[in-house]
């Protein structure tokens, strides 16, 4: 029977899965705001003719390029106030999810506390993710961006080419399904922000709800097992425990899907004079946490469904028959709205037999 830890950090990695799929859904919301403003800039070059007259410092060029400005501008103001309204909502949900979750794992009742709104709200406003906060990071997705297509108008005028030609350079070509143009670089740029957002909200949305409970929950293990590849540092830190608040936090990197579990104290910590509880009691809290393993050593625990959820039905029966190594699929794609994450982990809670 496994312990309290150990139960703990086997949901966890089922709810960071989820959370994965949590920020592609949140990117089907927001990248729509990107791709309208990029075909507003389009047609606003078009619209300019077979050439872009004037010289490199005209009026005129001035002018269409601050117009361009303000539509880049628009579009990344309204995707961060969309982003900051969907990163209050997930904190303030992860902050409930960790309580079930915890609750559930517990052999004995104990009192969760849970973190104000202010503080997860703080969670989202107030810290940063790899050196910058979420108003920087959009700041500077805008401003770069803008740099870009600025620059692809002026080379492509020294150049001599048509606006054709122009637009080409900033939209990429159809060949390609414009992945070819500058403009992709931008939009990579947020889908990479966007997914470390997310992940970095629900991290710290988890430890304040941690030093929230800290009688009860002594410590953090760092759990790098949701990638086939993972990276040195990441798989360097595999298994290591921090106190809470101190040590590096996830994401480590743009694309961290790593996660500190909770460690809950062990029953004469927590004041009982008990060295264990007697069989047959639930789930034991002797202090144990899980060792070393893959995610696919993970993955090949869990029941069918977990699997099949995780996969696919058909990739999942190819995974359990052993036809196909773990990195040839594609995990974690599907998109889910928080709505129905919540609906989805509700019922994963129900059918383990757990409290919801």
């Amino acid at each position: 029977m496994p312990t309290a830890n150990e139960e703990l950090a086997d949901l966890s990695v089922r709810h960071q899965v989820q959370i994965f799929r949590l920020s592609s859904g949140v990117l089907r919301k927001l990248i729509p705001l990107l791709n309208r403003a990029d075909q507003e800039i389009i047609a606003k070059l078009a619209s300019r003719g077979a050439t872009l007259e004037g010289s490199f410092t005209s009026k005129r060029l001035g002018s269409l390029l601050e117009s361009i400005r303000v539509i880049n501008r628009d579009a990344h103001t309204g995707l961060g106030r969309e982003l900051r309204k969907e990163l209050r909502d997930l904190a303030a949900y992860e902050a409930s999810f960790q309580a079930r979750m915890i609750s559930s794992a517990l052999p004995i009742q104990w009192d969760i506390v849970s973190p104000s709104a202010e503080m997860l709200d703080a969670v989202v406003n107030a810290q940063p993710f790899q050196g910058k906060l979420l108003k920087d990071w959009v700041s500077e997705l805008d401003a770069s961006k803008f740099r870009r297509v600025r620059d692809a108008v002026r080379l492509g005028m020294i150049e001599g080419q048509t606006t054709d030609q122009i637009v080409r350079r900033i939209r990429g070509t159809r060949a390609l399904r414009y992945k070819d143009g500058v403009m992709e670089i931008g939009r990579r740029g947020a889908e990479a922000m966007v997914r470390t957002a997310v992940s970095h909200t629900a991290s710290a949305a988890r430890e304040t709800l941690y030093q929230a409970n800290s009688d009860l929950i002594a410590k953090e293990v760092w759990v790098a097992t949701l990638d086939t590849r993972t990276c040195p540092v990441c798989g360097s830190l595999d298994g290591q425990e921090f106190e809470l608040g101190k040590g590096p936090r996830s994401p480590v990197h743009i694309g961290c899907r790593c996660l500190r579990a909770p460690v809950t104290k062990s029953w004469r910590e927590l004041g009982f004079d008990i060295d264990e509880l007697p069989p047959g009691t639930r789930a034991s809290m002797n202090g144990q946490v899980p060792g070393d393993m893959s995610y696919e050593q993970w993955l090949r625990r869990q029941p069918v469904s977990v699997q099949d959820d995780a996969l696919g039905k058909s990739k999942g029966q190819l995974f359990r028959k052993g036809e196909l190594p773990l990195d040839k699929f594609r995990q974690g794609n599907e998109e889910l709205t928080l709505d129905q994450l919540r609906a989805k982990e509700a019922e994963a809670f129900t059918k383990a037999g757990l409290a919801a």
